[in-house]
């Protein structure tokens, strides 16, 4: 590979980071701003009036604490997998496997699942939101 072409390649992989870091505290902050403002929407908004559909919101809150912990996984699994690959390199044994083996497959499935429950609450609160305004 060349000097050029080595260059980009570790261009690409620190932007890749820098992505994966912003996406995780994004939908940190976002989920955890998507509890605060729910109670507070219960709070202001329905007040003392009966409450529609309260599972929804139930579910809504499940899901952004799934969004949440999810995230907290991939820092654990993304870390392990950076071990595992420095332990490949320094085996020789970094072309053979799949770099950071399997903990590596599991940080990508626990950032997507982070991303995916966080988009559940939101259509779930929205329902939510939708059944008491009018209540």
């Amino acid at each position: 590979m060349g000097k050029s072409l080595e260059k980009y390649r570790d261009t690409l992989l620190t932007a890749e980071q820098k992505a994966q870091e912003n996406f995780d505290k994004t939908i940190l902050a976002l989920s955890g701003g998507a509890l605060g403002i729910t109670f507070a929407f219960i709070k202001d908004i329905v007040g003392d009036k009966p409450i529609v559909n309260s599972n929804l919101i139930l579910f809504a809150w499940l899901s952004w604490g799934i969004s949440i912990s999810s995230v907290l996984l991939s820092y654990y699994f993304s870390q392990m997998a950076l071990r595992k690959a420095i332990k490949q390199v320094d085996d020789g044994e970094i072309y053979k496997s799949h770099p950071g083996g399997s903990f590596d497959l599991v940080t990508g499935i626990v950032n997507a699942l982070s991303g995916i429950f966080f988009l559940v609450g939101v259509v779930l609160a929205a329902i939510f939101a939708q059944s008491n305004i009018g209540a």
